[in-house]
């Protein structure tokens, strides 16, 4: 916040210098917090110092994916969520972390509040949809008065992803079904992982509303977009420094009912909530089989290949 006095003419004005330090030690007296609503992915602040009497501290956040960590606890956040400034709509998954504490979060819906993450979330993970292209969030405190022992954290990763310009509402089904070709080659020049592998196992993660596929990697075909950046690797899978033979996990939502498949297939993931999710999952002989026919075209924005 900047503030900018000017005073015209010579010689000092005892009651404009006067005004100057009144104004100067209200400002100091304002928690810092106030004026400090949020950055544009990511939030991080802290309950220590800020009484309960301060209200609801509004965060702004207007990126596809960030983090809120939230230090010692104390009154109660609203986080606003949306993507850019475009207004669409969209899917919002949140994640929170192994040792989120001290608070709890809810999902503002039209008739109230609704409970999405306690004190001890189980499951981790939760999802929402966008309305009005915006979802608001709401973080209470579960002590009124944050205290500096012991130290508690809440804090969750969010990943936002465009729901269609038609109109369609979200359709939980549409993550379940077969890709079509143009939305392999789509992935396999988009995703953050394409390889070759065989399935080993299928997990499924309750904590995650997830399958986990454990895949054993015949083949390594391309690793992350241009751009992208690799220091944000995949927790516990660090999918830039993968050989043949070794093993990724990739998730598939729970509902889908993955199973494990019999021969090789063309895996296309990417990342969302620190971990890989499947994207497209074709057999290779029918992956080839599409390579063949779309560089003949040379329609695809990448070089296809198997």
């Amino acid at each position: 916040m900047v503030v900018a006095l000017i005073f015209k003419g010579r010689g000092s004005n005892p009651c404009a210098l006067q005004l100057l330090f009144s104004f100067i030690v209200l400002l100091l007296g304002v928690p810092a917090m106030s004026f400090v609503l949020g950055e544009e992915c990511d939030w991080n602040g802290s309950g220590l110092g800020h009484g309960p009497q301060r209200g609801v501290t509004p965060v702004y956040l207007r990126c596809a994916k960030g983090r809120v960590s939230w230090v010692y606890p104390g009154g109660a956040l609203r986080v606003l969520l949306r993507l850019g400034s475009s207004g669409r709509e969209f899917r919002g998954c949140i994640k929170a972390s192994t040792d989120f504490a001290g608070a709890r979060l809810f999902l503002e819906g039209p008739r109230g509040l609704v409970s999405l993450l306690d004190a001890e979330p189980t499951p981790r993970v939760q999802c929402f949809t966008s309305k009005s292209g915006q979802v608001a969030l709401y973080l209470e405190a579960l002590q009124k008065t944050p205290s500096a022992f012991p130290r508690l954290v809440a804090q969750f990763d969010y990943d936002l992803e465009a729901l269609p310009r038609s109109g369609q509402l979200y359709d939980a089904s549409q993550e379940c079904r077969p890709c079509s070709p143009e939305e392999m080659t789509h992935a396999f020049c988009s995703s953050d992982l394409v390889t070759r592998g065989i399935i080993r196992s299928v997990e499924t993660l309750e904590d995650l509303k997830v399958s986990e596929l454990t895949v054993k990697v015949t083949k390594q075909l391309r690793e992350s977009t241009p751009g992208d950046d690799l220091e944000e690797s995949v927790e516990n899978n660090d999918i830039s420094s993968l050989d043949n033979e070794e093993e990724i996990k990739l998730h598939v939502p729970e509902h889908c009912g993955a199973r494990r498949g019999a021969g090789e297939f063309v895996f296309m993931g990417r990342r969302k909530l620190g971990d890989l999710v499947l994207r497209c999952a074709p057999r290779l002989e029918d992956w080839a089989e599409i390579v063949r026919s779309e560089n003949a075209k040379g329609s695809a924005h990448c070089v296809l290949h198997s």
